[in-house]
């Protein structure tokens, strides 16, 4: 509870001072109370430190207290829900405002009432011990893709309440990696949802697609799947058992152009929901990408990438899941000779690098050598094709933040034909 809940400005103003006496550890009374609220205009009219007296004087309310105190905070998020719905029907009668801003405002402030709690979580040490203890006994392996054991390995499994971010320049494949990673952490039972911001359902299908069907050696072409071409029936039998796949799957897609954090909280809340109903659990939310999605308000681009960083470790927290947020470099990449992204290049990266519990990057020599690459005549050629050749089809995925962890970095096998990215040895 805070001085913000009660409707009466002057109780909340009331409760501050008890709150800030109490926290010094001095007794409040009306005794101690008077310096502080003595020339309240407020409390004046109502009889100054003898209304206090008359408060302190009545044993009823104690009699009920914590029914008291949950009554004050309900109401509390009523009037907020009512303020917010207001502004919502307010926006929607203006022709000012588009539609995708009064959702916003009304799922905003939905959001804010499904939330039952402030965050905050009190525990005894002796429960917390107790609760560590339980935790032995239940599973602990977390969330992992099983197709690059290599990354499984360096990054750890994904937790419940872990943020994890994925980062690199475009072109780098981090949409290639979200969806190895969802559909393999998918294959192996976990619960899936994966959000997008950039690219149609129907595109991230197709690349999907061609990933399922790839199956370390052969597979079918993301172009072909891509433009409806196959190259004979084979490779329209393997579209159509990766059809089957897909059918087993607890893999879900949400296709946004636009999307808010408080909005993003609704979604995730409904399919957990959804999913639990269907005998399947909400285990990894993966975000393309995390400077797309918006905050609830208005505000600068730090405070924006800051709010919308903060709000996806909450959504890890409330709902009990792990996050992957995929996200874009700053260009200060692209000047520096050794193309290799460090902390520093994620934009606005204080506030990411901060809530976030593990950072990969993602980095392709290959894609820099190729835009590097000159014509054959050139004296550089040979030495830069050779180059090439050597780092061709690799992709360095660098752990350069993990929490509970140590950093580094594992190649894997990046397949822009396939879509897909697997462990070298395959």
């Amino acid at each position: 509870m805070s001085a913000e809940d009660f409707s009466e400005a002057l109780f909340g103003r009331i409760y501050s001072v008890i709150v800030r006496e109490a926290s010094l550890g001095r007794a409040a009374n009306p005794v101690t109370l008077k310096p502080y609220l003595d020339e309240d205009p407020a409390l004046k009219e109502l009889g100054g430190v003898g209304y206090l007296a008359q408060l302190t004087g009545n044993g009823l309310a104690m009699l009920a207290l914590e029914t008291s105190v949950q009554q004050v905070i309900d109401m509390s998020r009523r009037r907020a829900l009512i303020s917010g719905l207001t502004e919502a029907a307010a926006l929607a009668a203006s022709m000012d405002a588009t539609n995708e801003e009064v959702i916003a405002v009304a799922d905003a402030a939905l959001a804010a009432m499904g939330d039952h709690d402030d965050g905050v979580r009190q525990i005894s040490a002796a429960k917390a011990f107790d609760s560590m203890l339980a935790d032995y006994d239940s599973p602990t392996d977390g969330i992992t893709c099983g197709r690059i054991s290599s990354v499984d390995r360096q990054l750890g499994p994904i937790h419940k309440h872990q943020l994890v971010v994925a980062a690199g320049r475009p072109g780098m494949g981090k949409t290639v990696f979200g969806l190895s990673y969802s559909i393999g952490a998918a294959s192996n039972g976990h619960g899936v949802l994966f959000v997008t911001l950039e690219m149609a359902s129907e595109k991230l299908m197709q690349r999907a697609t061609a990933d399922v069907c790839f199956d370390g050696r052969w597979g079918v072409p993301y172009d072909a799947i891509r433009d409806g071409k196959f190259r004979d029936d084979e490779d329209k039998r393997q579209v159509y058992r990766a059809a089957r796949i897909f059918r087993d799957m607890p893999l879900h897609f949400v296709d946004a152009g636009s999307l808010t954090i408080g909005r993003l909280n609704m979604i995730v809340r409904r399919y957990k929901r959804r999913m639990d109903a269907a005998g399947q659990k909400l285990e990894l939310v993966v975000v393309d990408y995390l400077q797309l999605l918006r905050p609830d308000y208005r505000c600068g681009p730090y405070e924006a990438v800051s709010e919308v960083s903060r709000g996806l470790k909450a959504i890890a927290k409330t709902h009990d899941v792990g996050v992957l947020a995929l996200a874009q470099l700053s260009r200060e990449v692209e000047k520096r000779e050794d193309k290799r992204p460090m902390l520093s290049d994620l934009r606005d990266s204080g506030q990411i690098e901060q809530d976030a519990d593990a950072v990969v990057f993602l980095f392709r020599k290959e894609y820099y050598l190729r835009k590097a690459l000159p014509d054959e005549s050139h004296a550089d050629y040979h030495t830069l094709a050779s180059a090439l050749e050597r780092v061709e089809g690799q992709i360095d995925l660098i752990v350069a933040k993990r929490r509970n962890g140590v950093e580094g970095t594992v190649r894997a096998r990046f397949s822009g034909m396939h879509q897909c990215i697997r462990d070298l040895a395959e």
